[in-house]
């Protein structure tokens, strides 16, 4: 019986301390983005702040469910195997946040590249995909009613689970692509392009492999809730590498140019050349001082 509850309700407590932390650190991240890309276009603000109002809410309901657990059902063992409303209601949020974030890197690979809509659209039909498949394993695990029965769920489970992670791969082959083509002559730019096409890939690895994990884990270990760890996980995942794309753009030219020549919200910075960037939905151009020539990126990295 011990056993039993450590690899169940165990597993769930020990993604709801990951999750609680990685939470805070999307928190301060949002935090930091408005406060420094207080000049953001509202498309990229609203986005920001439904996903940090939608994993908040997947927070409340989290604690909300480990209570009726541990506080209002103590020692009652059957009660641990009954699905809860407030298991449900994380799960939505969990899945809603995913599609949100899935989203937004549609929209900034699709502004990365405006004349190419095929690959932005796989990505949202697999968004959407997805998010339908989380949705039927949430109406089919109320059905249920009990967690031992989830087995059942395994068709919508595994397909939320591999679209996620397909929808993951094309994100991050999409924005590595983008990013690449988007090269020029100017070094400073390049520079700036290379970090950000780091950032991305590192920010599909974490992803990635918690979307394979999520279905590896429900295959390997049924009757368990080892695969909970991955999928309560995975939203927070999306979330803060979200954020750490918005919150580096800055970071990004400031680390790579010789001097800052401005200091407001939409700075100037100087290497070789004079380059201004600009935030999201602001073209970035780049100036040479030798020629006086002009170069403009048309919107990449504007997403960014």
């Amino acid at each position: 019986m011990v056993s039993l509850i450590e690899s169940t309700t165990g597993m769930w407590l020990v993604g709801l301390f990951l999750q609680s932390m990685l939470h805070g650190m999307g928190l301060l991240q949002g935090f930091l983005y408005f406060v420094w890309y207080s000049n953001d276009n509202w498309t990229v603000k609203g986005t920001v702040v439904a996903t940090l109002l939608v994993e908040s809410i997947q927070m409340g309901a989290a604690f909300a469910n480990a209570y009726q657990w541990v506080i209002t059902g103590f020692g009652n063992f059957p009660n641990l195997n009954i699905i809860h409303w407030q298991d449900m209601l994380q799960l939505t949020a969990l899945y809603l946040s995913t599609f949100i974030v899935q989203a937004h890197f549609a929209r900034t690979i699709y502004n990365l590249h405006k004349q190419d809509i095929y690959l932005p659209i796989f990505i949202l039909l697999l968004a959407l995909l997805g998010f339908g498949a989380g949705l039927g394993q949430v109406i089919l695990a109320i059905r249920l009613g009990e967690y031992s029965k989830l087995g059942e769920a395994s068709v919508t489970t595994n397909l939320q689970a591999a679209s996620a992670l397909t929808a993951d791969i094309a994100i991050t082959t999409g924005i590595f692509w983008r990013l690449n083509e988007s090269r020029t002559g100017v070094q400073a730019t390049n520079k700036i392009l290379n970090f950000l096409i780091i950032t991305a890939i590192n920010r599909g690895l974490f992803t990635m492999l918690f979307a394979a994990l999520n279905v590896i884990l429900f295959v390997s270990k049924p009757g368990t809730f080892y695969f909970m760890i991955a999928l309560l996980l995975s939203d927070k995942f999306y979330m803060n590498s979200m954020l750490a794309m918005l919150n580096t753009r800055e970071f990004a030219v400031r680390a790579h140019g010789t001097r800052v020549v401005g200091s407001d919200s939409m700075p100037m910075f100087a290497t070789s050349s004079v380059t201004r960037y600009g935030v999201s939905g602001v073209n970035v151009s780049t100036v040479k001082e030798t020629s006086g020539d002009k170069m403009s990126l048309d919107g990449k990295m504007t997403s960014f």
